[in-house]
């Protein structure tokens, strides 16, 4: 049976990689602490993961999403893990094993991403050649789909990096016993048309959730998330929702930062006119979560900007809520040393592509 705290810490498995490139788990993508995969993987999630029944350290990002009135992974388990799936319990699983990434995304770095790890090194003046090793990542899927009851699984997410810009996540898929009991889930940049034999194996699921992650439109979209084009990842998303796949779902993910928040409305507008549903009229989600641990970290918007976005959403709007609920004092120190050092290496600039904002950060 599922976790009565948090399904996830019962029927929760969230792979990833070590600093050393060795493979750990966890009960899901947010829990700080993970565990070495071995032999003895089923005993020892046990011991680690399921003794928990109530907020801890490791659970913080959930904790502070419910605190500040936002949708944490801990409520939404309950959605895709069943109680019971005939008669085995359900699982879920989340593979993040490649940081492979065309994008350099302002709230990312080079954990996450080749390009920022690129980038930073060609400004540093540092010629370092990066290699990945196909056959590690063949051997950490082996292992998870040696140890995981891959027949219990309803619920596949893979993260990144971009998940479509390698050939990871089809290894996976191949190998999965009923797909049509699974729910597979991408969170991508949408830069990526997935090729037709994607689209082939996408069809033997039971859904496809293609979350794209668009933080703005236009040019506010291609400054967050450079140097992806915004005119290329729309097409791609009408295009993708024009193929008409029976199977596919639509969803955004909107990554609240200190730039815009402010303009969340114009990208909520596209939406509703270009991307608002599947064909089968199943409704385009927004789901908006805070950027933290970076130079545009929410929590470091501008007092008088917050103030600003208070008064343009009503006061029960999510993003009103969310800016209300900030509890540390805002320090733009890190913003103002990003846009300094990346924007001209860029030629790309915050003020052009955030006008309205421009007297906030510069009192």
């Amino acid at each position: 049976m599922s976790h009565s705290f948090c399904r996830l810490l019962s029927n929760g498995y969230s792979f990833g990689l070590h600093r050393d490139n060795s493979l750990v788990v966890g009960p899901c993508c947010l829990f700080q602490k993970k565990i070495p995969v071995d032999q003895d993987l089923l005993t020892n999630r046990k011991k680690v993961f399921e003794i928990i029944t109530g907020w801890t350290d490791d659970c913080g990002h959930c904790y502070h999403l419910e605190q500040a009135n936002q949708q944490s992974l801990r409520q939404t388990g309950p959605d895709w893990i069943p109680d019971r799936v005939p008669s085995q319990s359900a699982i879920m699983v989340d593979i993040n094993l490649d940081k492979e990434c065309n994008a350099a995304c302002v709230m990312c770095n080079e954990k996450s991403s080749t390009l920022w790890m690129k980038e930073k090194n060609k400004f540093q003046g540092i010629k370092l050649k990066l290699e990945k090793s196909t056959d590690l990542v063949n051997d950490h899927i082996e292992r998870i789909v040696s140890l995981v009851p891959l027949d219990q699984m309803t619920y596949l997410k893979f993260v990144g990096g971009e998940p479509l810009f390698t050939d990871t996540h089809l290894k996976v898929l191949s190998q999965l016993p009923n797909p049509q009991n699974i729910t597979v889930h991408y969170t991508t940049n949408g830069s990526i048309f997935p090729s037709q034999e994607v689209l082939d194996i996408w069809a033997r699921f039971k859904t496809i959730i293609f979350a794209a992650s668009i933080d703005g439109i236009d040019q506010q979209f291609n400054y967050i998330r450079w140097p992806l084009s915004w005119q290329k990842v729309s097409n791609n998303l009408i295009r993708l929702k024009q193929h008409g796949l029976h199977n596919l779902m639509f969803r955004v993910e909107f990554t609240a930062n200190i730039l815009n928040v402010f303009y969340y409305d114009l990208l909520e507008q596209w939406v509703k006119k270009n991307w608002r549903d599947n064909i089968f009229g199943d409704i385009t989600e927004i789901n908006v979560h805070p950027a933290a641990e970076s130079a545009f970290n929410l929590n470091d918007m501008p007092l008088a900007l917050r103030h600003k976005i208070q008064e343009k959403y009503p006061a029960d709007h999510r993003l009103h809520l969310m800016v209300k609920n900030l509890n540390t004092k805002p320090d733009t120190t890190k913003f103002q040393q990003f846009v300094s050092q990346w924007d001209p290496h860029r030629e790309l600039y915050w003020h052009d592509c955030f006008p309205d904002l421009t007297p906030y950060f510069n009192k």
